[in-house]
């Protein structure tokens, strides 16, 4: 597939992991657009939804998202709420955030954000068609968007990698060996992060078969970060998403962990695993989740369904 664009502009979060380090940003990114584009700082959720309506006002075919997958999801949800019905613009992930683990698994390339877009920037003045993929949003409770959803052990991670000095995927690492460790020994932080929630699951109005769950994930993307793939169906079947959710304390997460490395099934009783196109989650307590690595307010309810088509610039 080929996309010809006639109207680019570039959304900027400030506070991504690999922006907070860099000097004049914006002013290099618009720089790299000259007069054939626009740049725009966000700050807040309010700046970005300004920025959504001036994208759909000024008919931008595509959108560079200079942040992390957080940025991503965000920027995706203002673009949906101010585009309604109508198709978004064509996206350019610009990697800036710590992981890029969605940017990753859609086999983005990671070069700086100034060389990614110079290099699009090139084949456009050119007059070359931007080579492009599709990739399936996830709607959650109607009013988000990403990628990934996930409760339990996906958002206890996340607060801990939060939480430590060092990020990026050595942070990370080093923060799963840890909990490993601990995980097998059967104490401590390993032990706390496999904390039962009380709930009931469904997929497409089958009901799941555990009480309780641990882990609840969802997504339309394979891989969860650091090479994992618990999701390895995710774009098997037009129409629907994959489930990894289970009712698993820690032993058993660590004994699967070789078959979630590989993208494969774990064998394991405690596990549900299975697409669907609609999941709902109703937790007997308000709970955080997580979406596309930004941890959320707490709910008791998710409604997960799919989504709009997103079209993806991979370079």
């Amino acid at each position: 597939m080929a996309l010809c664009v006639a109207s680019i502009a570039v959304v900027v979060n400030p506070s991504a992991g690999r922006n907070r380090g860099v000097a004049a940003r914006v002013e290099r990114l618009a720089g790299v657009l000259g007069a054939e584009g626009w740049v725009r700082e966000t700050r807040s959720l309010e700046q970005l939804a300004d920025v959504a309506r001036e994208c759909q006002a000024r008919r931008v075919d595509l959108l560079g998202v200079c942040g992390g997958d957080g940025t991503l999801a965000r920027t995706l949800t203002a673009l949906v709420r101010a585009y309604g019905a109508d198709a978004l613009p064509c996206i350019l992930p610009l990697r800036a955030g710590t992981m890029n683990t969605v940017a990753r698994a859609m086999g983005c390339s990671a070069w700086h954000p100034e060389r990614m877009l110079a290099e699009v920037m090139a084949e456009s003045r050119r007059g070359a068609p931007l080579a492009h993929t599709e990739h399936q949003l996830l709607s959650i409770n109607g009013s988000q968007f990403g990628f990934m959803i996930g409760a339990g052990v996906p958002v206890e991670f996340l607060r801990r990698y939060y939480a430590i000095g060092r990020r990026g995927a050595v942070g990370a690492l080093r923060l799963l060996a840890t909990l490993g460790a601990s995980a097998i020994a059967g104490r401590g932080a390993g032990v706390a992060l496999f904390r039962p929630l009380p709930a009931r699951l469904a997929c497409d109005g089958d009901p799941g078969p555990f009480d309780a769950y641990s882990v609840v994930y969802a997504s339309t993307i394979e891989d969860i970060g650091l090479g994992f793939r618990p999701t390895y169906r995710a774009r098997e079947q037009a129409g629907q998403f994959h489930v990894f959710a289970g009712a698993i304390g820690p032993r058993e997460f660590v004994r699967c962990l070789p078959a979630i490395r590989l993208g494969r099934a774990t064998g394991s009783p405690r596990v549900l695993d299975r697409v669907t196109s609609r999941l709902c989650v109703e937790f007997r307590d308000p709970t955080l989740y997580m979406v596309d690595g930004d941890i959320m307010e707490p709910t008791t309810r998710l409604e997960v369904a799919l989504g709009p088509l997103v079209r993806v610039i991979r370079r």
